[in-house]
This record gives structure tokens, sequence and C-alpha cells, in this order.
């Protein structure tokens, strides 16, 4: 049902123009149909075949069948005599047969179910990385948005105080050399407006490719608002660091794979010193005789059993096998640390980078608050002809640049506590099945 949800998404967001997504749909939709995530799902489905067929080795193998054979010639019996002899013979029967190595089994199976667990969770990293970048893309998309508006709204009021002053110029009420300061800076605001257009159009086609959506579909943000959104709280960085390195899959894959390496290890140390067992039971019938004789048909029956030991390469006494897996636990062990210093390091980075944006957010809003005031004054001289056309231009400037500075700050902090999100492992869990193999 939630993938019939998924694809009905995914067609509407294809299907209509322009497109408008918000960040609970892009995080529904990132991994949809993205490749990684269905190859690390494969990898999982094989992984978890592998270990089931590694615990189907403890059962017997059953034989059905029917033979026969024949002989003209030349034949040497028990005693040592040569005979000229014609014979035939055939049966029929079934049976059951064991070959049973059950240390190394048991010790492999532990092993593959291991991996299997490793690769279930290669399938939740796969996914934490497809929305950790669709979330990421989806923010620049809502920012250039955003700016584009803050501009736009600029553009207009320029344009209308340009009019104003072009019928001040008609009528001789107004200088010449005002009007052209106030058409250079509409110049100006154009670039930037076709600048932002060509800006949201390039993040509509980088948050497109990470949905696996058509290259040319016109995707917009939901909201026309952009709004600081606070998911993780900065202040115990260690207890994120905690949390990040008891939840990332990354890490409980590594952990699977040490515990699985563990497993080979004891099966090269422990393995071999369980016997291997070999039996078999075969019931059937058995017929034939001298020429072309048929009959003499009746049951009959073989079994046998026995067990023994293997020395040499892959059994006792192979102390090669047994620190060749000691060394492969030990590399991915150091590995795994390597990854842990990583992974709070990107912690630190994340939390960081949310208190920084979240002071500029702070500090580019008294900006605002500034330059709002100083262009109001600014219009108020000027309507009384006690300012110049100079001193509007620079408030509008400043106001301009300091609404842009806002939604930088906004969409940089949006993103930092996303990041910081990914970096704990803090994302819910996909619409498939990663469990552990039985």
């Amino acid at each position: 049902m939630k993938s019939l949800l998924l694809l009905c998404l995914s067609a509407s967001v294809v299907s209509a123009a322009p497109s408008y997504v918000d960040l609970p749909t892009v995080m529904r939709l990132a991994g949809a149909k993205n490749e990684e995530v269905e190859t690390a799902r494969t990898q999982f489905k094989t992984a978890r075949l592998e270990s089931d067929q590694a615990w189907q080795r403890f059962w017997p193998t059953l034989n059905l069948g029917a033979q026969y054979r024949g002989h003209e010639g030349q034949l040497q019996d028990v005693a040592g005599n040569i005979l000229d002899v014609r014979k035939q013979q055939y049966g029929g029967g079934a049976g059951l047969t064991v070959e049973w190595a059950p240390g190394d089994i048991y010790y492999s199976a532990l092993a593959a179910k291991q991996r299997a667990i490793a690769a279930g969770k290669g399938v939740d990293k796969a996914r934490l990385d497809t929305v950790r970048e669709a979330t990421d893309r989806y923010y620049e998309l809502l920012g250039a948005q955003a700016a584009l508006s803050v501009i736009g709204e600029d553009l207009g009021v320029t344009e209308r105080y340009a009019s104003q002053l072009e019928s001040g110029v008609q009528v001789g009420a107004a200088f010449r050399g005002d009007l052209l300061r106030v058409n250079t800076q509409l110049a100006r605001l154009k670039i930037q407006t076709r600048q932002g257009e060509e800006a949201l159009g390039i993040a509509a086609a980088r948050l497109a490719e990470t949905l696996r959506l058509a290259p040319d579909t016109e995707l917009r943000p939901g909201k026309a608002d952009l709004v600081p959104v606070a998911v993780m709280s900065t202040s115990d960085v260690s207890s994120l660091i905690a949390k990040a390195q008891g939840q990332r899959p990354e890490l409980k894959s590594a952990d699977a794979v040490i515990a699985g390496l563990a497993r080979e290890e004891e099966r090269a140390r422990l393995g071999a010193l369980v016997p291997s067992v070999q039996a078999g039971y075969n019931a059937g019938g058995l017929g034939g005789g001298r020429g072309s004789a048929s009959g003499h048909f009746g049951e009959q029956q073989d079994y046998f059993v026995g067990f023994g030991w293997k020395i040499g390469p892959g059994g006792l006494f192979d102390s090669t096998r047994e620190k060749l897996a000691s060394s492969r636990r030990e590399s991915v062990t150091l590995q795994t640390a390597r990854m842990k210093a990583a992974i709070g390091r990107e912690v630190v980075e994340a939390a960081l980078r949310s208190r920084s944006c979240q002071e500029q957010i702070r500090l580019s809003e008294s900006a605002v608050s500034a330059a709002e005031e100083m262009t109001k004054l600014a219009a108020e001289r000027q309507a009384s002809q006690v300012g110049v056309v100079l001193e509007f231009v620079l408030a509008r400037e400043e106001l301009t640049r300091a609404r842009l500075s806002r939604v930088r700050a906004v969409v940089d902090f949006n993103r930092a506590q996303q990041a910081l999100r990914c970096a704990v492992g803090d994302i819910g869990k996909g619409s498939f099945n990663t469990d552990a193999p039985k």
C-alpha cells in the first residue's frame, strides 16, 4: 500500500507543471526509485537467501532413481577365474544421503546470518544518504525561490519609483540624472532576477535528479515562506555523538561484519574439532540374471555410517586459516574505529553550523529591521523633497541585501539541522523489510 502511494505521488509530480512539493513529500519520495537503494536492497535479499541456504545444509539429501546394467563377454570372479558371462540387472528405489561437517556448517551459517544483517543495514545506509541529499536539495530549491521573491519585491518597488520619476522628468519636476540612476539600479535588479530564475531552475533539476523524476520537471516549493525549522537540539553534543554511534546504520553494518568474521574465526578454530559424518540409506529392489533372464526381482537395503576428521588445509592444524580470519576481523575493527571518529566529526560540524546559522539569523533579522526603518525614512525624506534619490536607492539596496542574507542564513540553518539529524541517524525506517534472517 505504501509503495502504491509513493508511485502515485511520483506520477502526480511528473504529470503536473509546475509541481509543488514539501519536505515530507520529498522525504517519502527519496529512495522510492533510487538505484542505490534498490541495489542495496537486492544485495540484502541475496545475503538473506544465502543465509537460509547455509542452514539448509543440515538437511539430508533424498535420491530417487532407477538403473539398468548389462554385461557380455569375459569377466573375472572373486576367485580369479575368467568366465564368459552374459548377464543383466535392473533396480530402482530411494535413498537418503548425509554428508555433514557440523562444526563447519554451523559456524558458516552463523557468519552468513551476520552478513545478511550487515547487508540489511546497508539498505538503511543507502536510504539515509538519499534522504540527506534530497532534503539538502529541497532547501536549496526553497532558498532559491525565497531569494527570487525578495529580488522580485525590490524590482516591483523600483519599477514603480522609476515610473514616478519618469513622469516627474517629463513635467520638469525631477532631475533626469536621478532617473538614470534608478534605471541603472533597475537593470541590476533584472539581472539578479534572471540569475535567480537560473538558480531556481538548476535547484529544481538537482532535486528531480535525486527523486529520479523527469529532468525537465518544474518543481517548486509547496510553501512560499522560508522559516527556520529546528528538528535537533544542539545543547548536548556528547549525547548526540553517543546516539549517532548507536543508531548509524553503517556502524551497525560494521558490527555485524565483525560478528560474522568472529564466527569465521571460530569456524577455523573450533569447527574442525567436530568430526564430519557420512551416512546413507537406500531401499528398493534388484532383479535380473544370466542371459536375458528378467526375474528374481526382490527388495534390497543398503546403509552405511562413518565419521572422521580432516587434517591439513581447511581442517585440523590449519593455523593459517585461523590467522587469516583474525586478521580480517582486526582490519574491519580498525575501519570501524575510523568510521566512528568520522561520524563524531559530522555531528560536531553539523551542531556548530546550526549554532552559527542560528546566530546569523538573529543578526540578519536585526539588519532587516534596521534596513526597513532606513528605507521608510528615506521614502519620507524623498516625499518631502528633503532627501535625494541616491539615498532611497541605497536604502533599498541595503534592505534587499539584508533580506537575502537572512534567506541564506535560514537555508543554511535548515540544512545544518537536517545534516545533524542524518548524522545522528534519526531517520524513519523504509517501507521494505531489513530484518535479520531467522
